[in-house]
């Protein structure tokens, strides 16, 4: 009996390493063709000729969202780089590799493209980090235009999102929790669903028994 259960331990140990084995080369058959299929890719994207881009979706930064007359080091440092941005094109390519902009826009526009892009990523980290400061120091209503703001070019980073819905909550304003919701919606990006599962929660905790809930320790002033 145990001869015999000994010869079921062996097939089975067999079996189960032909398994493994075949699993890994096909793994290692896709794994090649993906190189493959990649660097082919790579190598016609680097033969398409420059194309027009003056055309793009440019982003432009109003007057609006740049901070001016408020004291503070860290807005002031904020209103310099944004200064420096309005002055640059940016443009965002979220969602895009080098090779996709080469296919797109032509090989000789790669550089060009890859600062326009570096500029949009400066500028939507710009944009979190002053209104979360704004919101600090209690001027919530121009942290709330800038944040919006943010909202309104496609950013993707998740504080500014909660922030802004932070804010809405604390305004019990569900209609702007839900014009949150349907931008996330609408991103190419890996924080898609994270930031939908946080505004989710936050809609949720929104007051419906409340008319106004006051958010600032401060005055809702401009300055």
């Amino acid at each position: 009996m145990f001869k015999n259960f000994g010869w079921v331990i062996l097939f089975c140990t067999i079996i189960i390493g032909m398994l493994i084995l075949y699993e890994c080369k096909k793994h290692s058959r896709k794994s090649d063709s993906a190189k493959a299929s990649f660097w082919a890719r790579e190598a016609r994207a680097n033969t398409v000729r420059r194309k027009d881009i003056s055309n793009l979706n440019y982003i432009n930064i109003p007057d609006s969202v740049i901070p001016s007359d408020i004291s503070d080091d860290e807005i002031n440092e904020y209103r310099t780089t944004l200064l420096n941005l309005q002055a640059r094109k940016i443009l965002n390519f979220s969602g895009l590799t080098n090779t996709d902009l080469k296919e797109n826009y032509g090989v000789a526009n790669l550089s060009a493209l890859s600062e326009y892009d570096e500029n949009y990523i400066t500028l939507v980290n710009i944009i979190a980090r002053c209104g979360a400061r704004l919101i600090e120091i209690g001027n919530c209503s121009l942290a709330a235009v800038i944040l919006e703001y943010g909202i309104s070019i496609g950013t993707d980073v998740s504080r500014n999102y909660y922030m802004l819905a932070e804010l809405y909550r604390k305004d019990n304003n569900i209609t702007g929790i839900n014009s949150l919701i349907e931008s996330a919606d609408k991103l190419d990006s890996i924080m898609k669903a994270p930031i939908l599962s946080k505004l989710n929660e936050i809609k949720a905790a929104v007051s419906y028994l409340h008319p106004r809930l006051i958010f600032c320790p401060f005055p809702l002033t401009p300055g």
